[in-house]
This record gives C-alpha cells, sequence and structure tokens, in this order.
C-alpha cells in the first residue's frame, strides 16, 4: 500500500494530524531531511504577501501562500560541473 501525499488532504482536514508520527501519510522534508509535522500552514496564509517563511512546525524555509516545499525533490543541481 502506497502512502497517501499531504498534498491531497486540505489544511481544514488535517487539524490534529501529526505527520511525525502517521508513516502512512507522505510529508515533505525540510532542509535536514526530517519530516514536517503539519506543513499545511504555509499555504493557509493566503492574505499576507507572498514572502519568505519559516515554518513553525519544521523550520524549513517556504514561500508564505504556497504549499510547503520539499526539499527532498531538489535535485542539487547547483549549476555546478564537475571539471567545469
Amino acid at each position: 500500500m502506497s502512502a497517501v501525499s499531504w498534498r491531497d488532504i486540505d489544511p481544514k482536514d488535517a487539524a490534529g494530524l501529526d505527520l511525525s508520527s502517521s508513516p502512512e501519510i507522505d510529508a515533505p522534508l525540510n532542509e535536514m531531511g526530517e519530516r514536517c509535522p503539519w506543513p499545511w500552514g504555509p499555504q493557509r496564509l493566503v492574505d499576507v504577501p507572498m514572502g519568505q517563511y519559516h515554518c513553525p512546525e519544521c523550520g524549513a524555509m517556504v514561500l508564505a501562500g504556497v504549499p510547503h516545499l520539499d526539499y527532498r525533490e531538489d535535485d542539487g543541481d547547483d549549476g555546478v560541473r564537475e571539471g567545469a
């Protein structure tokens, strides 16, 4: 059985969830590779100016007003090529 994505759960339905102890729900990872316990906070900030925001749950640097960034999606490509 595959994990449910946290993105498929509406923030209003996520009240009371703790993804740090819910392995059946795939959670985004912060810069340290730790699961965010409640990643719906940043996207709920729709009435504030878009900007950098520290997730109060996991400390990741994300953007206010958009879904939580998942650092596992970062391929690490900084544009520098070996041997260049």
